[in-house]
């Protein structure tokens, strides 16, 4: 994937009557401001500028009434090209408030520039904002799920602090939320002005957000320490941030105020680098999925046999076969690189995710680290140290492999595992298996134990509760990662719905099935990427819980 591409993906509530007038002004008035003939543009010639520059278009209506029209700008240089792409995209059945899609990219293809030493790799060059995507923001309402994509930050009052909340958690968002905290040692009006100069790079790429100073305090007070931002600092947060779990606060990077005011040119670069990247990496949302494709194997009419022969000699047909062949081959190469990409894609959102997982583990263990020298530091000073240096009575080796899971499943009392066994097998061939085995491990362990002390009447909550307050010595997981229940959306639909009813034995329901809501969320990060761990708690009947599920993350509104 192009490192130096600038992608904007946001979709509308604008119809396709209102959708691609509104694109075609805009791109009218950017080919005005490079200079570029506006007339030829509008005549649909594809020769705009002087020094080669071309604006192809391509245009798709589908039989049930969905329209795409994409837009792409060629503007020749000595090493290449610098292409700029504007997909506009109107599904035919909409089953939301996304009735229309706009996709630009912009990034240079041809041969990089070397570095000033041979030794030095060659860069591309990066595309920065472009105009357009700035105008496009200013001219619609661009939204990501339940964010709002402008070009500069949004105005954040105490009324909006719990749309904010809410906009941070969603889990459906594909692009991070920029919020920037009030500064006490600077008047308001010159904070805001630093801010917008400060996360300009990330336009089109995050939502942004400005909190007033009341807002700063009540939007803190709402999430807790651990989510909050203070100060005059900036956070970037990720899709579906947790305040409930203080684990989860290291995904979201804090910028310090200290840190923007020292270098302004660093602070756009860091705050604009993250998104860029994960908006350049990240997979297409399902409605754009294979339109590059599409819009290039447009059905050709054929001619009438009668008509053909009187118009058409042996080589130009010849010639027309030839031309078949390599536009077939042509939109296989397409379609080999769609598939690539998404692949690309779906790799990234692994490596995020472990790498989110990897900090969240590593912080745990400098903590348990520091518990542990806390102890035994005691135990020394009142004579005890022996014990303060005693091995473990117990240690926990983590499976490798979900096969391995399932074999330890079936030996622990209280854990039963009724679900598909080649669910979990096939992660097993995933670059991140023995990870999530591992979680899915201590996840086992932590419910065997609350189904110990649950049974014996030890434990009044759920399994969530218990994660919070375990038992003295006893397995816990960080409640963060425990859902004791699904969202109304999920439960009211009916495909999402059929997809929890999971298997379970006769005793627990007589028809061998049950609605398993609660899961456990395994990895790192939020979304899609971390595999689910779906199961029900029967403790009080049967003295079990039983595991209706363990595989990919089932259909949420983000994958329907």
């Amino acid at each position: 994937m192009a490192t130096g591409r600038y992608r904007s993906i946001f979709h509308t509530v604008l119809r396709a009557d209102e959708a691609f007038p509104a694109a075609e002004q805009q791109l009218r008035s950017w080919l005005g401001e490079k200079g570029l003939d506006q007339h030829a543009f509008d005549r649909g010639m594809p020769k705009v500028g002087p020094a080669g520059q071309t604006l192809l278009v391509l245009a798709r209506n589908a039989m049930d009434g969905t329209q795409t029209k994409r837009w792409q700008l060629r503007e020749p240089t000595d090493r290449g090209a610098w292409v700029s792409t504007l997909t506009v995209h109107a599904p035919g059945k909409v089953r939301d408030q996304a009735r229309s899609w706009f996709w630009l990219d912009v990034e240079f293809l041809g041969s990089p520039a070397s570095g000033p030493h041979e030794q030095e790799p060659a860069q591309a060059p990066q595309a920065g904002v472009p105009r357009l995507a700035r105008a496009l923001l200013d001219a619609v309402d661009a939204r990501d799920s339940l964010s709002h994509l402008r070009a500069t930050p949004i105005l954040v009052r105490p009324p909006d602090v719990d749309a904010l909340i809410e906009t941070i958690c969603d889990p459906d968002r594909r692009t991070p939320a920029l919020v920037a905290s009030a500064s006490s040692r600077h008047d308001f009006h010159d904070w805001r002005a630093m801010v917008a100069k400060s996360v300009r790079n990330a336009a089109g790429l995050a939502s942004l957000y400005l909190l007033d100073p009341h807002a700063t305090d009540q939007f803190n007070d709402e999430v807790g320490d651990s989510h909050g931002v203070w100060g005059g600092a900036v956070r970037t947060y990720l899709p579906g941030a947790d305040p409930a779990s203080a684990e989860d606060a290291l995904r979201h990077r804090v910028l310090s105020a200290p840190r923007i005011e020292d270098n302004q040119g660093r602070a756009k670069a860091l705050l604009a680098g993250l998104p860029r990247r994960l908006s350049a990496e990240a997979r297409l949302p399902r409605p754009l999925t294979g339109l590059s494709r599409a819009l290039l194997a447009q059905e050709r009419p054929e001619l009438a046999p009668s008509v053909a022969v009187e118009r058409a000699t042996e080589a130009f047909r010849a010639e027309t076969d030839r031309l078949q062949s390599t536009l077939d081959a042509a939109l296989e190469l397409v379609a080999e690189a769609e598939r690539t990409e998404d692949l690309l894609a779906h790799r990234n959102e692994e490596l995020n995710a472990l790498t989110a997982e990897f900090d969240r583990v590593n912080q745990r263990a400098e903590s348990l680290e520091d518990q542990v020298r806390a102890l035994r530091r005691r135990l020394v000073e009142v004579g005890r140290s022996t014990e303060a240096y005693a091995p473990a009575d117990e240690q926990t080796i983590l499976p490798t492999s979900f096969e391995e899971l399932l074999e330890r499943i079936d030996g622990l009392e209280r854990i039963d595992f009724s679900g598909d066994r080649d669910h979990p097998r096939s992660m097993d061939i995933m670059p991140a298996a023995s990870s999530w085995a591992q979680c899915a491990w201590q996840a086992v362990l932590a419910m065997n134990d609350y189904a110990e002390a649950s049974a014996a009447g030890r434990v009044s909550g759920g399994f969530a509760d218990w994660c919070k307050r375990p038992d003295p010595g006893a397995h816990a997981i960080s409640a963060g990662k425990v859902g004791p229940d699904e969202s109304e959306t999920v439960r009211t639909n009916p495909k999402m719905r059929r997809e929890r009813l999971l298997p379970v034995p006769p005793e627990v329901a007589p028809g061998g099935r049950a609605y398993m809501w609660a899961h456990v969320r395994l990895g790192g990060g939020a979304g899609m990427s971390a595999p689910r761990m779906h199961y029900l708690d029967d403790v009080k009947n049967t003295g079990k819980i039983y595991i209706g599920y363990l595989g990919s993350h089932l259909t949420v509104k983000s994958t329907n």
